[in-house]
C-alpha cells in the first residue's frame, strides 16, 4: 500500500513539473503580455463581474488577482474554444486574440489579493486530504500541486489561498460531475470524483481562510 502511494506522489510531482512550463501559442512561441494594455481591456470586459484589480464581491465569481498569468490565459483560451463551457465568458473573450488575452492575464497576475481577516488563519487546522491525501482511495495531497500555503509555483495550477468559498465548492462539484473537464489529463477530476460533499466544503473553507479571507 505504501509503495503504491509513493508511486502516486511521484506521478503527481512529475505532473507539476510539466505545469511549470510556460504556456505557448505554438512550439517556440512563448506569449508575453502587456499589463497596462490588459488593465484597459479588463476595465471594459471583466471588472463588472470580477471587480477592479480582480477582487470580486460576488461569492460565486472567482478572484482573479494573484493567479498565474499562464493559468489565466489557458482558462480564457478554453472559454474561447469552448473547452470550458460558459456562455457569458465565451461572449467576453470570443473576439479577443491571444495577445489581448495574455495582456489581461498578466494584469490580473500582477494584482494583489489583500487579506481582509488576518486572524482567519489563527488555529486553522489543515484537512488531512490537503496535507496527507488518502492512500486507501489513491488520493494524493492537495498541497503537492497547490502548495503548502495554497500559493502554488506551478504555472498552470490555480492559486487557492483566499479564493471565494462558494466558487471553490461549485468548481469542485463541477469537476466531480463532469460539467467542467478542462483540467490537463483529467488529473483534478480523478481526485475530486472520490470526494464527499463534506470533504469538498472543508477543503474550500480551509483554502479561503489560508489566504486571510472569510470562510463564511
Amino acid at each position: 500500500m505504501q509503495t503504491r502511494y509513493l508511486s502516486y506522489r511521484l506521478i503527481y510531482r512529475l505532473f507539476v513539473l510539466m505545469l511549470l512550463i510556460p504556456i505557448q501559442l505554438q512550439a517556440g512561441d512563448i506569449i508575453t503580455g502587456n499589463a497596462e494594455n490588459g488593465k484597459a481591456i479588463a476595465e471594459k470586459k471583466c471588472d463588472r463581474c470580477h471587480g477592479p484589480g480582480g477582487v470580486s464581491e460576488d461569492a460565486d465569481t472567482p478572484h482573479l488577482a494573484m493567479q498565474t498569468s499562464a493559468y489565466l490565459l489557458k482558462q480564457m483560451q478554453d472559454y474561447k474554444s469552448r473547452a470550458r463551457d460558459d456562455k457569458n465568458m465565451y461572449k467576453r473573450v470570443r473576439k479577443l486574440d491571444d495577445q489581448q488575452l495574455a495582456d489581461i492575464a498578466l494584469w490580473y497576475a500582477s494584482q494583489p489579493l489583500p487579506e481582509i481577516d488576518p486572524q482567519a488563519r489563527k488555529n486553522l487546522k489543515t484537512p488531512k486530504l490537503v496535507s496527507e491525501g488518502d492512500s486507501a482511495r489513491a488520493i494524493t495531497p492537495c498541497d503537492i500541486c497547490h502548495g503548502k500555503d495554497g500559493k502554488t509555483v506551478a504555472e498552470m495550477v490555480p492559486v487557492l489561498a483566499g479564493q471565494q468559498v462558494d466558487y471553490l465548492i461549485s468548481t469542485m462539484e463541477y469537476f466531480r460531475d463532469g460539467t467542467r473537464n478542462n483540467d490537463p489529463g483529467g488529473a483534478v477530476q480523478a481526485i475530486i470524483k472520490k470526494l464527499t460533499d463534506v470533504e469538498i466544503e472543508a477543503i474550500a473553507r480551509y483554502y479561503a481562510a489560508l489566504g486571510g479571507r472569510p470562510a463564511e
